[in-house]
């Protein structure tokens, strides 16, 4: 069998898979009695046989996280604490198949048209930066190639084109229920709600917006701006996700709303496509599992991974009998903690890491999870936009050829803004709640 054959069933098989796990995973949502392990199987024997795929960085992620966590099952054992090997396994499992359905909205998101000149000064530049936003509030990094694209198709992208769109696109983990940040938020801090961690998390999200259209705007430099030509068939769909999962989750509120998400992807998608297209829709759907659903062999590793490091860290410290209770966990602290994880995330180490890390510590001892949620999302936003080997960032700089030295020049005082502004939203969130 020709190599290239091989491969591409090997692709088919794997996408089958994680279309079977997502169904599985929305199933086992919708209904608790149908068991979770079936789904957990499929992600992980997927994940195997795309383990070769990922890149030198995210195997030495994925194993470092897979070593530690397990260093931390085996140190629970040996101290006499209780272990559930499907659990550990399944820790991430609602997320993952959250975001492997999110994948398919990538196929009804209508890009500009190519022969259609480009918008130039600063209105251009706003509604690029509020487009790139909340376009990738749902479709997630595809929004990035479909705009950085269509930017760059008859000139490079500049450094500001670029710094909108990774601004733009990583103040959406502040808020959006369809962005892996929020799915890891929640599944880090048992006990957090989506609607308090988006009411939080949204005016911050304002505020590095009109941060960086200001920036951007000022003393003339927008004038040259290049923007993105928007229009309504590319937001609207977005606002209908919303809107529906709003109306879903007040009708099923005992449905985890990591559920609702992936449920209304691929419902949404699937109606749309064959409205539009009928038989051939359908075809591009079922195209997208075989081809698309394998494109995320990252997110998979890092994510299933991150789960297991997560399970050992907590069993391994309940278990040691030590008491890992601060003092006190309030707004200070949350703050310190978030600078120390944009700090090492600025270093290479993905959020997903540090989030385990400190979620698998705080999570079980009883801080408020709504305050370690914010500071979860903040992290993720902040740390992707300033850090030199974000997947965002590499992104851009392989992509569209931007050096990765001009983005992190031009973002890093961003960040320390947004640090800023976080901490004080905290301390908000602080005053509001406590007694």
């Amino acid at each position: 069998m020709p190599p290239n054959h091989a491969l591409r069933t090997t692709t088919g098989a794997v996408g089958s898979l994680l279309f079977v796990m997502v169904l599985l995973s929305i199933l086992h949502g919708l209904a608790p009695s149908v068991p979770a392990w079936p789904a957990c199987i499929l992600g992980w024997l997927a994940a195997g046989l795309l383990a070769p795929t990922i890149s030198p960085a995210q195997r030495i992620q994925v194993i470092a996280m897979l070593l530690f966590g397990g260093a931390g099952v085996l140190l629970t054992v040996a101290l006499g604490g209780r272990i559930e090997p499907l659990r550990i396994l399944s820790v991430n499992q609602a997320m993952i198949a959250m975001l492997a359905a999110v994948s398919f909205l990538r196929l009804v998101t209508q890009p500009a048209d190519v022969s259609e000149a480009l918008p130039r000064g600063r209105p251009p530049l706003w509604r690029t930066l509020l487009g790139i936003h909340f376009l990738g509030s749902v479709i997630n990094m595809s929004a990035i190639v479909i705009m950085g694209d269509r930017l760059s198709a008859n000139r490079p992208l500049s450094a500001p084109q670029a710094c909108v769109l990774s601004r733009g696109f990583a103040l959406a983990a502040c808020w959006s229920p369809f962005f892996a940040a929020m799915g890891i938020a929640l599944s880090s801090a048992p006990g957090a709600r989506l609607t308090t961690l988006a009411l939080v998390g949204f005016p911050i999200a304002l505020c590095g917006l009109l941060l960086t259209g200001w920036s951007l705007t000022r003393g003339g430099a927008g004038a040259s701006f290049y923007g993105y030509p928007m229009q309504f068939a590319t937001l609207w769909i977005p606002a209908l996700l919303a809107l529906l999962l709003m109306l879903l989750h007040h009708l099923w509120p005992a449905v985890p709303i990591l559920t609702l998400i992936a449920l209304l992807s691929l419902g949404v998608t699937l109606s749309l496509l064959l409205l539009r297209h009928g038989g051939a829709g359908f075809d591009a759907y079922c195209q997208h599992i075989r081809v698309g659903l394998p494109r995320m062999s990252g997110e998979l590793l890092l994510f299933l991974s991150a789960g297991v490091l997560a399970s050992g860290i907590a069993g391994a410290a309940s278990a040691s009998g030590i008491d890992f209770t601060p003092e006190r966990f309030g707004a200070t602290q949350a703050s310190l903690l978030l600078m120390g994880m944009v700090a090492v995330s600025v270093l290479g180490i993905h959020p997903v890491i540090s989030i385990a890390i400190s979620g698998g510590i705080l999570a079980p001892i009883g801080v408020d999870p709504n305050l370690l949620g914010i500071t979860f999302l903040m992290t993720w936003a902040i740390g992707i936009s300033s850090a030199p080997l974000s997947g965002l960032h590499l992104t851009i700089q392989a992509r569209y050829q931007v050096r990765g030295l001009t983005l992190l020049r031009m973002n890093a005082p961003f960040a320390l803004a947004m640090l800023a502004i976080a901490s004080l939203a905290m301390h908000l969130y602080e005053a509001i709640v406590s007694p």
